[in-house]
Order: C-alpha cells, then structure tokens, then sequence
C-alpha cells in the first residue's frame, strides 16, 4: 500500500477539530495536575524567553484558538518541560498546520546559499551526470530526524537518519545525500528501505554525494520512508553538529547523544537561513538523564540547522 498525496486541502476541518480537541483536553489536564494559574504559566514562559500571554492560554486549552506560528510551537515545547509532560506530548496532538489555499510544492532554496565550497560541490554532482542537481528538488520532508552519537573525545560515532519523503515530481527512483566529507571517507550503512547507488566526491574531496535507491518508483505525491546511518573516518573532536534542508520540512527533529563522560555545559540549538548570514539561537538545550539534547522545529524552512555545544 502506498501513501498519496492529493493536490488540495491537506487537512479536513473534522480533522482538524479533532487535533485541536485533543490537544486542548490534554492541556487542560496537564494544568490541573500541576495546579498552576495561567498567570503563573504566562510568567514561565516569557522567564525562558516565550512570552504567551493568559489569555492566549485559555484559548489554547479552550480548543478555540491552537498554536501555529513557528515562536508559538516552540513556546509548546516550553510549556511541555513546564507542566512535566514527555517531550512532544502536546507538540504531537497539534497534528499540520490547517490549510490556507491549494497545496503547492515548497520551493528549494539556492544550494550556493546553503553549501560552503558550492564549486566543490557542483563538481561532485556532475560526476553523477549533468542532470543530477536536479534530483536535489525530487523531494521533500514530510519529517526529518538526525541523531548525532558523540564519544567520549565528542567526535562523531556516527549520525542516524529516518526521512519521511514525499516526490515533487513523477518517477523519483532514488534521493541524493550530500556530505560536507573535507576529505574523510563517508561510510553509508543500517539502510530500511533504500539501497546504495552511486557515490562520488569532488577532485579535492570536499564533498561527497551519494544516490539512495529507494525501494520502489515514486509517482508525484507519494510518500516513503527511509534509515540509514552515515560515519566518517574524521575522528577529530567537535563542537557542534550542523545539518543542511534544501527543502522545507513539516518536523525536523535534530538530537546530539552525548558520551557521560563528557557532557556538555552549555548546548544551544542554531538555525540560519544561509550561510552568509549569522546564527540564530533557537534557544538553550536540556540534557535529559540519557544525556540527549534535542530540538523539534516544526514547518522548518530551508537553512542550516544544528546543536552546538561548550
């Protein structure tokens, strides 16, 4: 069985009355486990640096009114740690944004604003045909989730991936992966549901670009979803974990796993639309008892994304 996309209203208002619903009883409940006042919530939240006002609240757990813009999802994850809640358990209910107008396709950004060394890059995709930068466009994410392994020494063990993928076109066969290498050898493995194809690196090795073969012929609207792990022979030590979205995506989740013999002090998650531009904080991380950090963005639009650390 497959998964379609149609080219209309993503969500039905039934459904969407029932995500608000759901999410509206939960956080009601929530509330009055913990006994704080709307008031005392509102002081949190703007304390930790997402101001949402009483009222604002009330209507959220009235189910008249639900989170949507990017600063009001984030200020749910807030409002999760608050009220002592699982992360996402109230970001889940939240269900995609209601629909404003046909569905189109998000558009992908200029790759030589979001990769350093573009030339290098350019090369490493001719060496899989002069088509083959358009196949950077096939797709796009309905979720995206890279979790990041640090050692003891925080160089990287390794990053797992698990991409939800929906084709912007007929007849996708396969996605392409593009690794910032610097000269490492890339190694691709644990794949569920795709294969390896070619890979190639650029002259200088900058770069290398590797084709996924998916598991099945995709027709313009369908969906797949896919794991595989990537590790590098860069055994050097790291202070951050950056990941580039060419094309938007509905969720991106992003996790550093950190050694416990050498958790970090201070861990902030980063996004910037290009790479000329300087970082914007998403704000600072909690190490949870299995020493992750994790960030959830939700509609996150093209940019790079990452977790630093001190």
């Amino acid at each position: 069985m497959t998964n379609r996309h149609d080219c209309g209203p993503a969500q039905s208002e039934a459904e969407h009355s029932l995500h608000t619903g759901q999410f509206a009883a939960t956080l009601r409940a929530a509330i009055k486990r913990r006994g704080l006042s709307l008031q005392r919530i509102s002081v949190k939240l703007g304390a930790e640096g997402f101001p949402v006002s009483p009222a604002a609240l009330s209507y959220w757990q009235r189910g008249t009114n639900r989170p949507e813009r990017a600063a009001s999802l984030r200020a749910v994850e807030m409002l999760e740690e608050i009220l002592e809640m699982p992360p996402g358990a109230l970001l889940t209910l939240l269900g995609p944004p209601r629909p404003r107008g046909r569905w189109n396709a998000p558009s992908p950004a200029d790759r030589r604003t979001l990769w350093t060394e573009a030339a290098a890059l350019d090369d490493a995709l001719r060496l899989l045909g002069e088509e083959t930068a358009q196949r950077l466009a096939d797709v796009s994410h309905l979720s995206l989730h890279v979790r990041s392994v640090l050692g003891a020494d925080l160089s990287c063990a390794g990053s797992n991936f698990r991409r939800v993928l929906r084709a912007e076109r007929d007849r996708v066969d396969r996605v392409l992966v593009v690794v910032h290498t610097s000269g490492a050898r890339l190694l691709i493995e644990g794949l569920n549901g795709c294969r390896i194809g070619r890979i190639r690196s650029s002259g200088n090795a900058e770069y290398t670009v590797a084709e996924l073969v998916l598991d099945r012929l995709l027709a313009r609207g369908e969906t797949a979803a896919i794991d595989y792990t990537l590790r590098s022979s860069d055994h050097r030590p790291r202070a951050y974990t950056r990941h580039v979205l060419y094309r938007p995506a509905d969720v991106l989740v992003l996790e550093a796993d950190f050694h416990p013999d050498s958790l970090p002090a201070l861990c902030t998650a980063f996004y910037s639309p290009r790479r000329t531009t300087p970082e914007l904080a998403l704000g600072p991380l909690s190490l949870g008892s299995t020493h992750r950090a994790h960030v959830t963005v939700a509609g996150a639009g093209p940019g790079m994304y990452g977790v630093r650390w001190e």
